[in-house]
């Protein structure tokens, strides 16, 4: 594991010293849980999300260009 230092607000600092009491978990702890929730987990689910549609439109002919002209032309600018 490694070391790390971060600047919070008072009232982040704050909240956390009640959340650590209330959960009988460290500061630390807490920050680690968030980031691991927020971002390490939502990044596996987008990857996967990627991979369950990766060339499901192989089998189709489709010229990009004129399919996104198609989709633009009814818009006005």
């Amino acid at each position: 594991m490694k070391r790390t230092q971060i600047y919070i607000d008072d009232e982040m600092f704050s909240f956390l010293e009640k959340e650590s009491k209330l959960k009988n978990k460290s500061i630390s702890e807490l920050i680690r849980e968030s980031i691991r929730g927020n971002y390490i987990y939502n990044s596996n689910v987008m990857v996967k999300r990627l991979h369950d549609v990766f060339g499901q439109w192989s089998d189709r002919l489709v010229d990009v260009n004129t399919y996104i002209r198609d989709m633009r032309k009814d818009r006005k600018l």
